[in-house]
């Protein structure tokens, strides 16, 4: 009897321990954590973090000096940012997920395997566009192969890398194309592939020109050879060449994270805003050009209306921008006395969703087959790529067909000269005005055109900085490697003014 007892209560003992055991690792769960999620799902929520890196009217337009803020409480233009984020390595984490999540779903889920090779491009060429070299090769496998100190690979290898990713998720995606096959969960193009391919050849476009100080001295890239194959070949490479196709999002009142940004949250739109006017960088190549883009994006100067002028509203010289270099008090006090001009409240709020922001457009990519054409990297009509391009920027605005006419015949390329190069940059400079976050910076930097601006205001000693420098938390998470990036790069110097391979 006492050993039935004994062994009674050892074996309530033991169901206890493990019921106890069962219930700990139940509780170790997280019970909001989504396990096996629908790539549709995940997809979306890469295109968020899509819209989340990048959008109008914030410091990227100021720093492309499209906008002046002349208010020192809400910021301003003065170039002295020095660090920047990695936040595109968390967008990378979510790219990954994609996959993990697509190749448990077999061939159904082919179309987010090309689109994850995009957007792995895409967020790499945003980082090392930034910064020069950065983790690559090693990055984002602390879970698999334990490096969590990854090495920084150099920039000519990540633009090798992402290059590659480009013509991989191309040839992935076309026959997908072909066989009609639809894409879940994207509320950028509706789903539609034939878009997307778009999309990833414009962008790789986008990614060869910019290498364009590197296309003599890198053979192993075929800089100009891979941009002629593109453009050589437009059934293999379909581009983004009208509004169409534009790579944009366009905003709505029914869900929160895609609220125009523009558009007042009380609903009343003040039709004045003292604070923020146009800048002189882009309003003086408007002037210049007699561009009727003006009369849609930006008001008459104040002064302007009060001439007495009954034409005011129709001429050039009613408007004018605020020097990006000048004091914010001068900015302050040219604003006030009414002559500087604002943006065009009843276009850019005519409604609460606001007008669509484009990541890639038709412009863009049309500028830069007629730069690269003008560059004698593939044969062709430059000045057709260049109208187009103005075409597609003006229509955008809805500026109308004999008025974009007009202008092409006032304004006619100079054919594949200095010249004609300055005209193209100077056209795409103008059609990335609030839009393609940090391009039309990227494009001066690059090229030197336009001409920014620089004054007073200007906290990096009269600089504009060509990088930023790396995270502060890379040098306590992996000092070795980031040292080791800045020392081969530049010198040892970590700062916004170092020049990196691609534009050095």
């Amino acid at each position: 009897m006492k050993a039935r007892n004994i062994t009674g209560l050892f074996l309530l003992i033991l169901s206890m321990v493990q019921l106890s055991c069962k219930k700990f690792d139940d509780l170790r769960k997280d019970p909001s954590a989504i396990v096996n999620a629908p790539p549709k799902l995940v997809f979306t929520g890469l295109l968020l973090d899509l819209v989340q890196s990048e959008g109008p009217w914030g410091q990227d337009q100021r720093n492309n000096q499209f906008m002046v803020l002349n208010e020192p409480y809400y910021g301003g233009q003065y170039y002295d940012w020095i660090t920047g984020s990695y936040s595109n390595y968390t967008y990378l984490q979510n790219v990954g997920r994609l996959e993990i999540e697509a190749q448990k779903n077999g061939a159904t889920a082919a179309p987010y395997m090309a689109l994850a090779k995009f957007f792995r491009a895409y967020f790499f060429v945003n980082l090392t566009t930034m910064f020069g070299d950065v983790p690559m090769s090693e990055a984002l496998n602390g879970a698999t192969s334990k490096i969590f100190t990854p090495k920084y690979d150099s920039q000519h290898d990540v633009y090798m890398q992402c290059l590659k990713l480009l013509d991989d998720a191309n040839t992935q995606i076309a026959p997908l194309v072909k066989s009609n096959t639809i894409v879940d969960g994207d509320f950028f193009y509706g789903g539609d592939l034939s878009k997307w391919q778009k999309l990833i050849n414009s962008f790789r476009l986008r990614v060869l020109i910019s290498l364009s100080k590197r296309a003599d001295d890198a053979p192993d890239l075929n800089i100009k050879q891979q941009f002629a194959n593109i453009i050589n070949n437009p059934a293999q490479y379909p581009l983004i060449l009208t509004n169409a196709d534009n790579f944009q999002l366009v905003y709505n009142t029914s869900d929160v994270s895609n609220n125009y940004p523009l558009w007042p949250s009380n609903g009343v739109v003040l039709y004045k805003d003292l604070r923020n006017t146009l800048g002189a960088t882009y309003v003086d190549i408007i002037k210049k050009t007699k561009d009727p883009r003006i009369f849609v994006i930006a008001l008459p100067t104040d002064s302007a209306k009060a001439s007495g002028d009954p034409n005011y509203a129709t001429e050039f010289t009613s408007f004018r921008g605020a020097k990006t270099g000048d004091l914010q008090s001068t900015q302050k006090t040219q604003s006030i006395a009414g002559l500087l001009s604002e943006i065009n409240f009843y276009y850019w709020e005519a409604s609460p969703t606001g007008i669509p922001y484009v990541y890639t457009g038709a412009s863009e990519t049309n500028f830069s087959i007629a730069e690269a054409i003008n560059r004698g990297w593939v044969s062709g009509d430059a000045s057709t790529y260049y109208n187009q391009g103005i075409s597609e920027s003006m229509k955008f605005y809805g500026v109308a067909g004999a008025a974009i006419s007009t202008f092409q015949t006032q304004n006619p390329y100079a054919g594949n000269t200095p010249t004609g190069l300055t005209q193209i940059l100077e056209q795409k400079y103008v059609a990335f005005f609030e839009n393609s976050g940090k391009e039309a910076y990227y494009n001066n930097r690059r090229t030197g055109v336009p001409k920014f601006d620089v004054g007073p205001q200007n906290a990096n000693n009269n600089l504009i900085p060509t990088r930023w420098a790396y995270p502060t938390g890379e040098y306590t998470t992996n000092t070795v490697n980031v040292k080791a990036a800045i020392q081969s790069q530049f010198s040892g110097a970590d700062t916004q003014n170092g020049v990196t391979w691609q534009v050095k």
